[in-house]
């Protein structure tokens, strides 16, 4: 369920097909806004059921996608390729919702940001264990197409 005020309203209609191949694309393009490229052997999406924010469930086929993908990077550039992804994602309308850069001996940086337009959220992560930056985008709750949506 989508964790709006209104637990019946619309819901964005995508196939699963269609919302993995999107947040397929949307990784890959930070991910060239990072000046890096996505490890396809390290992809990982994932299908899920919606659940409201009081437990609630539906029987019409609703489902969010959570996808993630690495790209390699020595560690001394994630703060940089991190700050790249920042700047296109604000030019395009999103909102940075989350941001910490440690220095030091284990430096790390995350971002993280939500589309307040469509409810899609992005997160870019550099860690210190971790020669590779991680791209992370989840949808909002979708309606699979023909699915009669039902009310909570």
């Amino acid at each position: 369920m989508s964790e709006k005020d209104e637990p019946n309203e619309p819901l964005p209609v995508m196939s699963e097909k269609k919302s993995e191949a999107w947040a397929r694309h949307f990784a890959a393009s930070m991910a060239r806004s990072a000046r890096v490229m996505v490890d396809d052997s390290t992809e990982r999406p994932k299908v899920q059921g919606c659940t409201g924010k009081n437990g609630e469930t539906a029987g019409d086929g609703r489902f969010s996608m959570d996808y993630a993908v690495r790209a390699p990077l020595p560690v001394a550039d994630h703060a940089t390729a991190v700050g790249r992804v920042r700047e296109a994602l604000e030019e395009r309308g999103y909102e940075i919702t989350g941001y910490q850069e440690l220095q030091g001996d284990e430096p790390s940086v995350i971002l993280e940001a939500v589309s307040r337009k469509d409810g899609f959220s992005v997160a870019v992560e550099g860690l210190p264990s971790s020669e590779s930056l991680l791209f992370s985008v989840s949808t909002p709750c979708l309606l699979p197409p023909g699915a009669k949506q039902e009310k909570v």
